[in-house]
C-alpha cells in the first residue's frame, strides 16, 4: 500500500512538473510569438589582447578586426526564455612579425547559451550567457596548430518583428566571449567583442 501511495505521489509530481513546463513553453511562445528561430548572422569580431608578453601580437599579424559569419538556431524554453545554438567561423590571413611569411588563421566559435527575450510589441529586447568551444587552425611555414578551447560570452541585443503574420526576424547584437589557450606557458587570447546583425526565420 505505501509502495503505491508513493509510486502515485511520485507519478502526481511528474506530470505537474511537465504540466508547468509545457505552460512556461505555450507562455513564452505566445508572448513573443515563436517558439523557435533560425538565423543568418554576418558581423565584426576583434580579438582582445593577450596577458604580457604575448600583447597585442594577434593585431599585429592579423589586424585588429576582421568579419565573423553563421548561423544561429534558438527554441523557446519557459517563461520568455530561450536556447540558443551559434555556429560561426572567423577566416583570417596575415604575415609573420619576423620573416614576414604568409599565415593563415581559421577559428570555428561553437556557442550554447540561455537567454531572456522580453517582448514590447514589435521589439524583443534580449540579453543571454554561455559557454564556447572554439576550435582553431593556424598554418605558415613554421608549422600548423590544430586545437581547441573553452570559453564563456555574454551578450545582448534587440529582435525586430514587424509583423506576426510575417515571420521574419531582424536581429542587432553585441556579444563579448572570453577564451584563452596555453602555448609555450604564455596565454593566448581568441575571444573578444563581436558585434552585427542577422536576418531569421521564426516558426
Amino acid at each position: 500500500m505505501n509502495r503505491r501511495l508513493l509510486s502515485w505521489k511520485r507519478g502526481t509530481v511528474i506530470l505537474l512538473t511537465l504540466a508547468l513546463a509545457g505552460m512556461g513553453a505555450a507562455s513564452a511562445s505566445a508572448d513573443t510569438g515563436r517558439q523557435g528561430a533560425v538565423e543568418f548572422l554576418m558581423g565584426t569580431y576583434s580579438i582582445s589582447p593577450s596577458p604580457e608578453p604575448v600583447g597585442n601580437l594577434f593585431e599585429k599579424i592579423y589586424g585588429k578586426a576582421g568579419t565573423i559569419r553563421g548561423v544561429v538556431l534558438s527554441s523557446a524554453l519557459v517563461w520568455n526564455l530561450d536556447f540558443y545554438l551559434e555556429l560561426k567561423e572567423i577566416h583570417r590571413s596575415g604575415k609573420l612579425t619576423y620573416s614576414q611569411a604568409e599565415t593563415t588563421l581559421l577559428l570555428i566559435p561553437i556557442s550554447l547559451g540561455v537567454r531572456y527575450v522580453q517582448p514590447l510589441g514589435i521589439f524583443q529586447p534580449y540579453v543571454g550567457a554561455g559557454v564556447d568551444f572554439y576550435l582553431f587552425y593556424e598554418n605558415n611555414p613554421i608549422g600548423s596548430v590544430f586545437n581547441y578551447v573553452r570559453g564563456s560570452h555574454f551578450l545582448g541585443g534587440l529582435y525586430l518583428q514587424f509583423s506576426r503574420s510575417v515571420p521574419i526576424l531582424l536581429n542587432i547584437r553585441a556579444k563579448y566571449t572570453k577564451a584563452t589557450f596555453l602555448i609555450n606557458d604564455r596565454q593566448v587570447a581568441l575571444g573578444g567583442l563581436e558585434y552585427g546583425a542577422g536576418l531569421g526565420l521564426a516558426f
